[in-house]
């Protein structure tokens, strides 16, 4: 106890004596620069509570006109009241309280923060040469090895007895720790292998070969053989010459092949996990990598590599879990995960990540790289399909209306009509009687007058029509998605309701509701590109138009057309769907009896009315797929 007392003594002597030295020379260079800087020599009185000690230096620099800096890095408040104190004592008096130095560079005057002068460094210590002692009289030697490498023990063993010893390979860094005296050199040596997991055994030359219990033999081109003196299965594990592996196994234990495989290479790993399956595989040329890959491939282990150690053991493991973002960058992420497989989904957990277009995984480091392989197979640029449709309905009619009217009574009072585009002429008995009159005389006969009441109307009008309608829209979608394009009119109707209310004296109520009634064209079409842009369109087209009204209020009819097909198209090739035409011919007619049936006579004696329509509707569509 008092010994320590008193080292501890003479240590705090020692510092202080050192520190006391310092402040000395300190000293004496403020007091050799006064006469350069002679501010150093001003008295200061100067009474300061709390101010920086950065903020001290400045004012004391600019009062006695001296060029003073402090290295920001130095922190510290000023609490004191300097009254007839010279500037070097203060600066002194800074230098002992927060540990400063002092520079001079040229005019100014620099304080730092004191850093004590390093030691030089050691010298490095020569290794240490394995103590053997042989006696060659009586072939005895003598060893004190304390963890020497065995390749200067087995240097030194050779040179002191004459006796070759040579190592295996891989084993010459390994060190060795053993005390023998006086022993025979063979026993010395077999009793160094044993108390050091190594097998001696007599080369052919008098010599003798030291391995590492594991190791059979060497193989030709300078492969080793590595072969487990454990039980259970059969393991061959060759070194190449370029660092691969050579792994011959049939149903012997993982964690065999594993610790047999890192001892190889000299390769750090660390178990979580007992590894309690056997494994059968044949591989040449593979890695340290690839053989934990495909070994632990299918069952509830993984691996993986931190700081160049070989973490192995369950795949839920804290340490062996991995979380990562993968972002996708041609597709957008909705529905991408419903397509991953479910095969590959285990023991991971997927979540979408919508702002940056990106999935976040976590979990198996072994099952994130085969879904993230599987996400970039798919994250590929999807065509927009740009589809052009065109829509044409075409109507033409054609009536004929022709004919001779006469009767009795009621006939217009006045003669007149068209008689240009059409004939619709009406003539009263006094226009015909004129008519009549002015035929008399030219002839043997001579026509009499018809009756007062007596008209005749002469009809002859043929009309035609032609309707064209043409609609062209554009609708673009993504590869496999549907577009749906909808115009139309709504039209109204009124519906009546009336309600009785009570038994005894019921009352009715009367109520009024417009209800709608739409048509519209609508048109959903789903494309599919595929190889060598060809694009397979499936087309839905539905049309309805209004019709007449059966009355003021009644709802209107309609006429509805619908098709529906799936074709396939070239790139900007245009195709045509529909064609659907419908052709209506009508032919009517009266008169009298037999004679509206005489041809050319029919004419007079009846009237005819003809009525042909045709319509057709044909849409044309034009697919374009846009990368």
């Amino acid at each position: 106890m008092r010994t320590a007392l008193l080292l501890l003594l003479c240590c705090l002597l020692v510092v202080t004596a050192t520190a006391q030295d310092r402040f000395a020379q300190l000293a004496q260079q403020l007091e050799a620069a006064v006469v350069d800087h002679p501010g150093l020599d001003g008295a200061v009185e100067l009474s300061v509570s709390g101010t920086p000690v950065t903020e001290f230096v400045r004012g004391l620099g600019v009062t006695h006109q001296l060029n003073l800096t402090i290295d920001p890095a130095v922190k510290g408040e000023v609490i004191n009241n300097f009254s007839n104190a010279r500037v070097v004592d203060v600066l002194l008096f800074l230098c002992k309280r927060y540990d400063l130095d002092i520079e001079f560079i040229g005019s100014i005057i620099a304080l730092k923060p004191y850093v004590p002068d390093r030691p030089p460094p050691e010298a490095p210590k020569a290794p240490r040469e394995p103590i053997v002692r042989y006696q060659a009289d009586s072939a005895l030697v003598d060893l004190d090895l304390r963890n020497d490498t065995l390749e200067a023990v087995a240097r030194a063993i050779s040179r002191s007895s004459g006796v070759n010893v040579v190592l295996a390979p891989t084993i010459g860094t390994r060190t060795v720790s053993v005390f023998l005296q006086s022993t025979p050199l063979p026993n010395a040596l077999e009793k160094l292998a044993f108390a050091n997991g190594l097998i001696a055994e007599r080369t052919k030359d008098g010599g003798y070969q030291l391995r590492a219990i594991e190791t059979e033999g060497t193989g030709k081109s300078g492969e080793k053989t590595a072969r487990p003196a454990t039980a259970g299965g059969d393991l061959t594990i060759v070194v190449r010459d370029d660092g691969t592996l050579e792994v011959d196994a049939r149903n012997a234990p993982m964690e065999r092949i594993v610790q047999e495989a890192s001892a190889a290479l000299g390769i750090d790993y660390y178990l979580y996990d007992a590894l309690t399956t056997t494994a059968t595989l044949h591989r040449t040329g593979v890695n340290y990598t690839e053989l934990m890959v495909h070994l632990l491939k299918g069952t509830e282990y993984t691996h993986q590599v931190s700081e160049g150690v070989h973490l192995i053991g369950k795949r839920d493991l804290e340490g062996l879990r991995r979380t990562e973002l993968v972002r996708l960058h041609h597709r957008p992420v909705k529905d991408v995960l419903a397509a991953v497989p479910e095969g590959i989904k285990k023991n991971v957990t997927l979540a979408e990540f919508v702002e940056l277009n990106g999935i976040v995984l976590s979990g198996d480091a072994l099952r994130m790289e085969e879904i993230k392989a599987f996400l970039r197979s798919v994250d590929q640029v999807v065509p927009v399909v740009m589809i052009e449709v065109m829509i044409v309905d075409v109507n033409r009619s054609r009536t004929l209306n022709t004919g001779l009217k006469a009767g009795l009574g009621g006939g217009p009072a006045n003669s007149g009509g068209t008689i240009l585009p059409g004939v619709e002429y009406n003539m009263n008995s006094t226009t015909l009687n004129d008519l009549i009159n002015s035929f008399n005389g030219f002839g043997v006969f001579n026509l009499g007058n018809v009756a007062p009441g007596f008209y005749l109307s002469l009809q002859a009008l043929e009309t035609d029509g032609t309707l064209r309608l043409r609609s062209t829209p554009q609708l673009s979608t993504l590869n496999g998605h549907e577009a749906t394009l909808s115009i139309g009119q709504t039209e109204y109707y009124l519906e009546i309701r009336n309600d009785l209310i009570g038994t005894q004296n019921p009352t009715v109520t009367s109520s009024q509701i417009y209800k709608p009634i739409k048509a519209d064209l609508s048109l959903k079409i789903l494309p599919v590109v595929s190889s060598e842009d060809m694009v397979t369109l499936e087309i839905e087209v539905s049309q309805s138009n209004f019709t007449t009204r059966i009355a003021q209020t009644a709802p209107p009819g309609s006429v509805e057309r619908k098709f529906s097909s799936i074709v396939r198209a070239a790139n900007k090739d245009m195709i045509i769907l529909g064609g659907l035409e419908e052709k209506e011919v009508s032919r009517s007619g009266s008169g009298l009896p037999f004679l509206s049936r005489i041809p050319v006579i029919k004419w007079f004696f009846g009237s005819r009315s003809s009525k042909s329509r045709k319509s057709k509707l044909t849409v044309f569509i034009r697919p374009t797929i846009i990368y």
